[in-house]
């Protein structure tokens, strides 16, 4: 690596170097690895592109889950979903025993590899919320819903520091991953007070179309707020929130209960 030196200083290819800024100065040196051309053409390279094709299948499905999701995975997801959810859609797209290698999709791979994923690895459910609920997705009505019977928040609930209440939102979504298209919908419980107190029986439901030729999803989060003059402040930008993907149904499997 060489400085650059003189009046003239730039940055961007030249021939066979590159020119760029650091923040030591401006820098030149020779440009190294296959050109993206032969990569895109040589038979050498077919595994290559065919990897590259699968990664951004899987990219471009995280993605639309995260968009689909948007609302509760802006208060509940940790800073590493994005890579996290890459690495599952690959698992996916790999279980894809249909297509050929570098045509293997989401459709055709194992959509069940997503269930119970969980968005926040730093407040999993399991040590956030101990209740026991049920959760459901019925394709033919398009309805998921999440039932949760009395509980006691504070023994069934593991609080943050500063808490007064906790909120629990269920969300659905059909995917259609080849068209990049989604359906969505959420709903969201009222301020639960954490005390020593059973609530009352909760139950939430979500609905789609119904008969949706797409994989369903649905999910759960748990968020934890403070409430100050009768309005809810979150703690920590949703750090202690958690959520988790409750059920996933792919076309032509029968209803799922979970938990």
């Amino acid at each position: 690596m060489s400085k650059q030196d003189g009046l003239l200083q730039f940055t961007g290819p030249l021939e066979n170097l590159s020119f760029y800024k650091t923040k030591h100065g401006y820098v030149v040196r020779k440009r190294s690895g296959v050109p993206g051309a032969r990569v895109a053409t040589d038979p050498a390279f077919q595994r290559s592109r065919e990897n590259s094709w699968e990664f951004g299948r899987a990219g471009r499905a995280g993605k639309l889950l995260r968009t689909a999701f948007r609302n509760m995975i802006r208060n509940a997801a940790d800073g590493g979903v994005t890579p996290r959810l890459l690495r599952e859609f690959l698992k996916v797209i790999k279980a894809d025993a249909i297509s050929e290698r570098g045509w293997r999709n989401v459709v055709d791979g194992d959509i069940k590899i997503m269930e119970h994923f969980e968005f926040n690895t730093a407040r999993v459910m399991s040590t956030s919320f101990y209740a026991p609920l049920t959760a459901a997705i019925d394709r033919d009505t398009g309805k998921g819903t999440v039932v949760i019977p009395p509980f006691l928040p504070a023994k069934e609930v593991q609080a943050p520091h500063g808490a007064t209440h906790v909120i629990i939102t269920c969300g659905v979504s059909a995917i259609d991953f080849a068209g990049a298209r989604f359906e969505s919908d959420e709903v969201s419980s009222a301020p639960l007070l954490l005390d020593s107190r059973f609530t009352a029986p909760l139950t939430l439901t979500v609905s789609i179309s119904p008969h949706s030729p797409f994989p369903l999803f649905l999910a759960l989060s748990i968020e934890f707020v403070q409430m100050v003059n009768e309005r809810p402040y979150p703690l920590s930008d949703g750090a202690y929130s958690s959520m988790k993907m409750m059920v996933v149904s792919a076309p032509g499997l029968e209803r799922l209960l979970h938990q």
